[in-house]
């Protein structure tokens, strides 16, 4: 269900962005694609909290990509699965550190895995996010990025309490410190070509979803998010989905821009609950 709502049929490497569910999302993700007898890798360009990788998928530690696929294969001679892979344990944080974006690209074309799924950003766990200059971290060959963003953060402060580099926010979409985060800011960001979409990689699709879409309100803030996002000329993001990732994901595509993946263009739908 995930894969036709976010429209992810086609794509072998997925990363996701973004602030407010990515993790929760690409274990999603990666439970439904193992599901189907697939053999899944997960894994970051970043950090990773330990008890997030925590789970019940095998974890390995691997400093090259030949290492790793040695792994995978001793796993996956009994069919399909998932394994979390990381680089080694942080020494301060005591987080996970993930894969060179580069091992990432020299991993896709081996036949071991069907799917590649990873976390390439950090939010210090806020609902809402504006990139650095160094951030996201998407590998090269990925074929579809997804950026994240919470619904839960509209209407708050425009803080750091809220919002991870409120500063970036409010310079790229125009709202003032202090004030509350607008669901126009929002499509205002994900528009901006130095904003949410940043570091994606020219060929990659690029999905906004919209989390906890859970409320009438945030519901119909994600709709407002999207007819701005279509009325808008030049955007490069080819679909708009919404919708919850727990207590079970429900999500439902409110605009695309991508006929071949998607329904035509422009075309709405209710999100569900």
């Amino acid at each position: 269900m995930l894969t036709a709502a976010l429209g992810l049929e086609r794509a072998r490497l997925v990363a996701l962005c973004g602030a407010g569910g990515k993790t929760t999302l690409m274990f999603a993700l990666a439970r439904e694609w193992a599901g189907a007898g697939e053999r899944v890798l997960v894994t970051t360009t970043t950090k990773i909290a330990r008890s997030e990788a925590a789970g019940p998928w095998p974890t390995v530690a691997a400093g090259s990509a030949e290492e790793l696929l040695a792994h995978a294969r001793r796993l996956f001679e009994q069919g399909g699965g998932a394994l979390v892979a990381y680089a080694g344990a942080g020494r301060a944080d005591g987080k996970l550190a993930g894969l060179a974006p580069e091992l990432v690209d020299r991993l896709k074309p081996a036949a071991c895995f069907d799917r590649i799924l990873v976390e390439a950003d950090g939010s210090a766990r806020r609902p809402l996010k504006a990139p650095a200059a160094h951030e996201p971290v998407v590998p090269a060959s990925s074929d579809a990025v997804i950026v994240v963003a919470g619904l839960n953060g509209l209407g708050r402060p425009l803080s750091a309490d809220n919002l991870f580099r409120p500063e970036i926010w409010a310079q790229r979409t125009g709202l003032a410190p202090g004030a509350p985060i607008s669901a126009e800011s929002l499509a205002a960001i994900a528009l901006e070509p130095e904003g949410l979409t940043k570091g994606c990689p020219a060929r990659a699709r690029r999905v906004l979803f919209l989390n906890r879409a859970d409320t009438p309100d945030r519901r119909t803030a994600a709709l407002r998010i999207a007819l701005r996002i279509a009325a808008a000329r030049g955007t490069t993001l080819h679909r708009v989905v919404a919708g919850c990732l727990l207590p079970a994901p429900a999500l439902a595509a409110l605009a695309a821009f991508d006929p071949p993946h998607a329904p035509a263009a422009g075309e709405r739908l209710a999100p569900r609950r």
